[in-house]
């Protein structure tokens, strides 16, 4: 389990540098946005087409994914449909809380733990290219097509908005790379994977730079919105994914407690890196991703004592 922690300390210790940066207001008043952008833009996108060029696309048919996939589907439908159709809030909030409950942190977080618990990395591939194909194109799919104007009716409007988005643009490259094996010459690989390797670091200092006038309890408008989402993200899909990967599936030992703690992890940083270039949910994602974070450690344990 040292290897839990130490992962949650390599987060905190990022996230700990955004907190003093933001405090100390080196990086002025938009130093925030700044990041999130550059985030967003360069580096989500080539981050995206290094990992999926460099990844057989077979990784992400395997019978695993149906349970870590499909609980986060679940879980996911269910909170949307919850949040828009039960609590009558808009589209984009009922988007990134199905968001904050189905995309969990498996690049920052997830990575280490497969390391250094599971012994193998190659049980978070199919769970990242999930999330990298398709939750996070399908989630921005439906908030470019909300958020278009309402006198635009043009056919292909919706299409264009969808084709212009970076990290669209960047999961195509690299499932295009890989399927037909095409390489980039070293000298322009090595810049886009540089590029790539800020966006991690980047989205955590976005998040410390968030907290620089502290955290105190959720707004009023949020609180019970935020309690459907920790319930979701830290009960009910890791429960799921245990029933759909063990009774249903036939996963036992290692790889049942891979599935069952890739489903467990955090919601993702990115997360929070979405929500501020669409200006929707700001609060609540910062809120869902900082107590989701804090509470994985416990979860993560009593997995452990469950299953490990």
């Amino acid at each position: 389990m040292l290897a839990v922690f130490e992962g949650f300390a390599v987060i905190a210790g990022v996230i700990l540098v955004g907190f003093v940066l933001g405090r100390s207001e080196v990086l002025g008043p938009n130093g925030q946005q700044v990041i999130a952008k550059l985030v967003f833009y360069a580096g989500t996108p080539t981050l995206l087409y290094v990992t999926v060029a460099d990844t057989d696309l077979g990784l992400i048919f395997n019978t695993a994914l149906l349970a870590t996939g499909g609980s986060a589907v679940i879980v996911g439908v269910l909170l949307f449909v919850l949040t828009r159709y039960i609590r009558k809030r808009s589209t984009g909030e009922a988007m990134f809380s199905a968001w904050a409950v189905s995309y969990v942190n498996i690049g920052n977080l997830g990575i280490p733990i497969a390391a250094y618990v599971l012994h193998d990395i190659g049980y978070v591939a199919p769970v990242l290219l999930f999330q990298l194909l398709i939750l996070a194109p399908v989630g921005m799919a439906v908030l470019d097509a909300a958020g278009k104007k309402k006198h635009d009716q043009r056919w292909y409007s919706g299409v264009l908005q969808i084709l212009r988005n970076p990290i669209v643009l960047g999961a195509a490259a690299g499932v295009a790379a890989s399927a037909t094996g095409f390489e980039l010459p070293r000298f322009i690989f090595e810049p886009i994977d540089m590029i790539g390797a800020t966006a991690v670091p980047g989205a955590l200092l976005a998040f410390g730079i968030s907290l620089k006038d502290g955290w105190g309890l959720p707004a009023p408008g949020t609180r019970k919105q935020l309690t459907y989402i920790t319930i979701a993200k830290q009960v009910i899909q890791p429960a799921l994914a245990w029933v759909i990967g063990g009774p249903l599936l036939g996963y036992s030992g290692i790889a049942l407690f891979a599935i069952v703690v890739t489903s467990a992890l955090p919601t993702a940083q990115n997360v929070y890196i979405y929500s501020m270039q669409y200006r929707q949910s700001e609060a609540l994602m910062r809120d869902a991703v900082f107590i989701t974070t804090v509470l994985a450690v416990p979860t993560l344990v009593i997995i452990a004592a469950l299953l490990g």
